[in-house]
């Protein structure tokens, strides 16, 4: 029996190394909760172009007050990153036109292709990148189910929510024929522990008017995170028995890390104060007026104890603990 356990021991210790030795790039789809730069850089009139690579700071910052988890996975893995991720992205902008940002199906994977395919459409299509050295990352949804959509109830009438997960497979599938074949689809977070969908109907700075019923859309976020993460929970499932043998796809449970995050704040954030999990770092004192917005933030030294950023964004802490997490996930270690 000793001599078993040894062995097992020894051969995911064996497995964990392969997959340090592997994973060389990481390529990441996505929206605010992942973008470093793209948003800002189309905003600013520099559209993204081919191998564009900037993040911030110094120049600016990223929707969690300074640099986002990707940079700090490719930190901890030394590995290249490819982040397509855009502010304000939703899966497709055909299923939920919120922004009008690249979206994950549509222009977050054309620069993918742009960076990475040659001769795209012809039957000599190439993927310039060993598909056993890179993942692909999706973490999507937030804006999807939100204001101006299932939240507020602003979504088509023949849209659902499966609608929204077979969106993220369908991108995966794209992928696959592009010849990536690591696959891991992130769950959405409890956005019900977020400000912005808290039971709290104050005005906030991503809602100040009209008043709404914040117990209502806490019930409601709850509701459609719950069911999302299950439609894709299957979806992975599936997906995993249909490419048995070709590819690779697995769920990050990034729901369970935020709440565990949540429910055991000490063990994650480290500031200069108390962890605060229930509160946020970046201030606005008057929802209606963005220009007020950093009155009343929170100092260098007590950001890291907070789980959020503002009444939406998770704090840079929380994306080292993400990015942390995720390392551990390629490597064969994370419980997520």
């Amino acid at each position: 029996m000793f001599a078993l356990s040894c062995l097992c021991y020894l051969l995911a210790l064996a497995s964990r190394a392969r997959a340090k030795a592997t994973t060389k790039a990481v390529v990441l789809f996505g929206d605010s909760y992942t973008d470093q730069s793209r948003q800002h850089s189309i905003a600013n009139g520099t559209y993204p172009g081919k191998d564009y690579q900037e993040v911030f700071p110094p120049a600016d910052t990223a929707a969690d007050g300074g640099v986002q988890w990707p940079w700090y996975l490719g930190l901890y893995g030394n590995y290249t990153i490819w982040n397509y991720a855009t502010g304000g992205a939703v899966c497709s902008n055909v299923l939920t036109p919120l922004n009008g940002e690249p979206d994950v199906i549509g222009g977050q994977t054309d620069w993918f292709i742009q960076d990475h395919v040659s001769n795209n459409g012809t039957k000599h299509q190439k993927l310039d990148m060993d598909p056993e050295e890179f993942v692909v990352i999706i973490y999507v949804g937030t804006n999807d189910v939100g204001l101006n959509s299932f939240v507020t109830d602003n979504q088509s009438a023949t849209l659902s929510l499966a609608d929204l997960a077979e969106c993220q497979f369908q991108t995966l599938r794209n992928l696959y024929a592009l010849g990536a074949r690591r696959f891991i689809v992130n769950s959405m977070t409890p956005l019900q522990l977020t400000r912005l969908y808290s039971t709290d109907s104050a005005p906030t700075i991503y809602y100040p008017s009209p008043p709404h019923d914040g117990v209502a859309w806490n019930k409601r976020i709850f509701n459609f995170v719950h069911t999302m993460n299950t439609l894709l929970k299957n979806g992975v499932a599936a997906l995993s028995q249909e490419w048995k043998g070709s590819a690779t796809v697995e769920m990050f449970d990034t729901y369970a890390l935020f709440e565990d995050m949540h429910n055991n704040p000490t063990q994650w954030f480290n500031g200069s104060i108390p962890a605060n999990v229930t509160g946020h770092c970046h201030q606005c004192p008057d929802p209606t007026d963005f220009t007020q917005c950093g009155i009343g933030d929170c100092t260098l030294a007590e950001r890291d104890s907070y789980m959020y950023w503002d009444e939406l964004h998770p704090s840079e802490q929380t994306g080292r603990n993400l990015a942390r997490q995720m390392w551990e996930k390629l490597t064969g270690s994370s419980k997520y």
